[in-house]
């Protein structure tokens, strides 16, 4: 069985997912969608793509592909997705979900309403081996009861491991009516990690965001005002009891990247940078537990978004041949649920979500 897959979108998608795809055995990418249909053309002949479309709805309709992969900016999920379902397509879509939680809510009742049809979400990092592996651990009671779960990303760093939002021109990432900002792009997978961490749902949340560069040029020179957030911070309750508070900067000019320190009853985990982890218990040092990585240095570009997508995909295409998912991926359940939080935050007030 060969999966024919439908992508919408030449950003994310050419940068990881196409090149990610050449490590998915049965798989054949056969239609390409971008809202600007030069920019789908030269990626098409790039990839080798035999079909191209300005729209991503004519893409769903087309009959060209099984499988559509979402990975637009989030503006459109919301048509995109109900295209590719109605369409009678397994969908996988980029988070975040939507714009905001009432259409997170219409494609989840859409797929619901289609239980022959595969969707998920593409929060790949479920898949990273040492995310899952913290998954496993606080499962098996190594930390014990989980307390606190506090997580940051300061700054948001390119691959060259400068600050990516520092005198970076305006775009799309930059118009919260087009869904930018880092905590939907950012946020929605630490909010997902805490979830898929504790197997716990998120009951009370409070937050803020905050812009600080109101405005920037586009690169003609183009001044446009800046909408979405740059900062973020908040709290959650979980319905285990444990709380967690996380923190995004894309204007941070020094920081670690990512980290995360998850504090139990009977001990601590830390996980820093991609993928470095370790493990310690009260009065004891800290010991490195990391795992290693078999697609270490085969992606391109070699990160953990690349490698976890890979893996994502491995598990996925047995799926629609009829296979159980080996994994626990996201549905678009999860994405309803995670942009509730998200709505909270940005609202900049408390809310209670059981």
């Amino acid at each position: 069985m060969t999966v024919r897959i439908g992508m919408i979108g030449t950003g994310f998608a050419r940068r990881v997912q196409l090149p990610g795809l050449k490590l998915v055995p049965g798989v054949q990418v056969t239609g390409l969608a971008s809202g600007k249909r030069a920019n789908a053309g030269l990626v098409a002949r790039d990839f080798g793509i035999p079909n191209v479309f300005a729209d991503g709805v004519e893409l769903a309709r087309s009959g060209v592909a099984d499988l559509i992969i979402v990975s637009s900016p989030p503006d459109p999920h919301l048509r995109f997705g109900l295209a590719a379902l109605e369409a009678g397509r397994h969908l996988l879509l980029e988070k975040p979900t939507a714009l905001a939680a009432p259409e997170a809510l219409t494609l989840w009742e859409a797929s619901s309403a289609r239980p022959g049809q595969t969707a998920w979400m593409d929060h790949e990092l479920r898949y990273e081996p040492n995310r899952k592996k913290i998954r496993e651990l606080i499962k098996s009671g190594a930390i014990g009861e989980v307390r606190h779960i506090e997580m940051a990303l300061r700054p948001y760093l390119r691959g060259d491991g400068r600050p990516q939002a520092i005198n970076a021109p305006w775009n799309w990432w930059y118009d919260a009516g087009k869904g930018g900002g880092l905590l939907g792009a950012v946020g929605s997978h630490l909010i997902d990690q805490c979830r898929f961490w504790t197997a716990s749902e998120v009951v009370s949340v409070a937050g803020v965001t905050e812009t600080f560069t109101r405005r920037r040029n586009d690169e003609a020179g183009h001044p446009h005002p800046v909408t979405a957030d740059e900062f973020s911070s908040w709290i959650m309750r979980m319905a285990s009891g444990a709380v967690a508070t996380l923190t995004l900067s894309s204007v941070a000019h020094h920081g670690g990247g990512h980290w995360c320190q998850i504090t139990g009853s009977e001990g601590t985990l830390v996980l820093t940078g991609e993928h470095q982890l370790h493990v310690g218990k009260p009065g004891g040092q800290l010991e490195d537990i990391t795992q290693t990585d078999e697609l270490w240095e085969k992606t391109t570009p070699n990160n953990m978004w690349a490698r976890s997508f890979v893996r994502l995909m491995r598990d996925l295409v047995p799926v629609l041949g009829g296979a159980q998912s080996s994994g626990t991926p996201a549905t678009l359940e999860d994405g309803w649920k995670i942009q509730r939080i998200m709505d909270a935050v940005r609202a900049g007030v408390g809310a209670r979500l059981d």
